[in-house]
């Protein structure tokens, strides 16, 4: 296997704006409080990251790594240099909504991960993903494959032109020699195709079992949506992926199956009587093939990105599993940090993954080794640097408590932005075929005859980037001084 050189970080902390032309253009923005006060609070000593290492550390705690072999290929060394640049324009899902395809920018690039901006929005929606992700696409993809590009704010769908666009802002579009060729995984079986029906696990909610339908198919993974839900719970996983299982799974494993939001007897649910109801069927049963179990188990040390800050990736212990997920512990933090992550989520690596990428690792916090210079503005949270925001890549440091991603006042906050789609008007989002897509899928009532799907979504906890109108967003840290 070829090894990525190591890389040096490249980042660009900017935000969408559109200049005379309507096009697109980027503009620095702070990095520093506004008071000038260096932005790290708790600086480990050079000497205690130089001295720090995988294999003393072991060593020392007597512990193992977590064997390669456990990890899938989107979570294992890559094979290929992060070939991506700043500015770079490309195609790809919105995570918090995985039927929508957006038009992205790269925002900051960092050992073999990316940080990518959505155009015409603000850069508190930016998301963190790997360079080999299967969830971005070349530009032209989505005109290539039928899908629905959800344009930049601000441009109108009849009128906008890739080309056009990318012509008239200068800008650069992401060649296609660096996305993933994933055709080594092997083609979705025909048996499967959109519109079936099936029974998934609700991965936000893994308890729960649900009546749900194959949305969308891309070269090897599905797309689930669940019946009569909002799209934000859909999730794209491949054929063999344990959260998916063939209908009347759940009454011979004597699990309670959750149907559709609305159907008129939600205990006594029959799949024959839906499937004839919503003229669908389901997908058979034997192409469904049981995963080998994952294989993690407790105590064994790994890498993973750190879901509250997820620029940083941590030495990180496997303290619990079930059948399709681990719980990690962040070495050297309170276990209130501890969360449950899916066995073959891309954000878990095996150790030296961050050294071969180039990444940073945020080592074990440990209270001697951490450096406060004087005058220093210090984020009382202990084992916190100050690095990242609660508002999100907008801002890339904090020295107080209002801004810090695990002081005890934001520790509950969950989702800390608003939706920017759920900004739009109602009359937006239903002009919106990525929507109508999911929603027409399982749009039919349960007396065969079409319905709106409820498009509420399950209760979550949100907060509003703050804005003031003609003025850029609010630092937290500042407007409570």
């Amino acid at each position: 296997m070829k090894q990525p050189n190591r890389k040096r970080k490249l980042s660009m902390d900017s935000k969408e704006l559109l200049n005379q032309d309507g096009c697109l253009e980027q503009a620095e923005e702070e990095k520093k409080p506004r008071d000038g006060a260096a932005p790290l609070s708790h600086v480990p000593s050079v000497t205690a990251q130089e001295a720090w290492s995988w294999e003393q550390y072991l060593t020392e705690q007597k512990a193992t790594a977590a064997p390669v072999e456990l990890f899938s290929k989107d979570q294992s060394f890559p094979e290929h240099e992060n070939g991506f640049q700043v500015g770079m324009r490309l195609e790809g899902i919105d995570p918090r909504h995985p039927s929508v395809f957006c038009v992205l920018s790269v925002a900051e690039v960092c050992g073999y991960r990316l940080r990518l901006h959505f155009d015409g929005y603000l850069s508190c929606y930016d998301f963190w993903t790997n360079a080999g992700s299967p969830d971005i696409h070349p530009v032209g993809w989505c005109e290539k494959t039928k899908h629905e590009l959800h344009i930049p704010k601000g441009y109108r769908k009849d009128k906008f032109v890739w080309m056009d666009y990318l012509k008239a802002c200068k800008l650069q579009n992401a060649p296609k020699k660096l996305f993933r060729n994933r055709s080594s995984n092997g083609p979705m079986p025909k048996e499967f195709q959109v519109g079936m029906k099936l029974e998934a696990v609700d991965r936000k909610n893994p308890s729960l079992v649900c009546v749900a339908t194959v949305a969308d198919i891309v070269e090897d993974r599905l797309l689930v949506h669940f019946d009569n839900w909002d799209d934000s719970y859909d999730y794209w996983c491949d054929v063999n992926s344990p959260y998916v299982q063939p209908v009347g799974w759940c009454q011979e494993n004597g699990r309670t199956l959750i149907a559709p939001q609305g159907y008129p007897d939600p205990e006594n649910f029959s799949w024959t009587e839906y499937l004839e109801a919503t003229q669908t069927n389901a997908v058979p049963a034997k192409v469904f093939k049981m995963r080998t179990p994952h294989g993690f188990l407790p105590s064994m040390r790994l890498e993973a990105v750190d879901r509250r800050n997820p620029r940083l990736i941590r030495v990180a212990t496997v303290i619990d599993v079930d059948d399709q997920r681990v719980k990690v512990h962040f070495d050297g933090w309170d276990h209130k940090y501890d969360y449950w992550m899916d066995a073959d989520s891309p954000d878990i690596h095996p150790i030296g993954w961050c050294d071969i990428t180039g990444h940073p690792l945020e080592i074990p916090y440990r209270a001697n080794d951490v450096k406060i210079l004087p005058g220093q503005a210090v984020c009382p949270t202990p084992g916190c640097r100050g690095i990242g925001h609660i508002r999100g890549p907008r801002y890339s440091g904090h020295h107080s408590a209002f801004g810090c991603p695990y002081s005890d006042m934001n520790l509950k906050k969950e989702a800390t932005l608003h939706d920017r789609l759920r900004e739009q008007t109602q009359a937006n989002l239903e002009s919106d075929s990525s929507h109508s897509k999911s929603k027409n899928l399982c749009s039919l009532n349960f007396s065969g005859k079409h319905e709106k799907v409820n498009s509420q979504p399950r209760p979550v906890q949100q907060a509003k980037c703050l804005k003031i109108k003609g003025k850029e967003d609010i630092d937290l840290d500042n407007l409570f001084r």
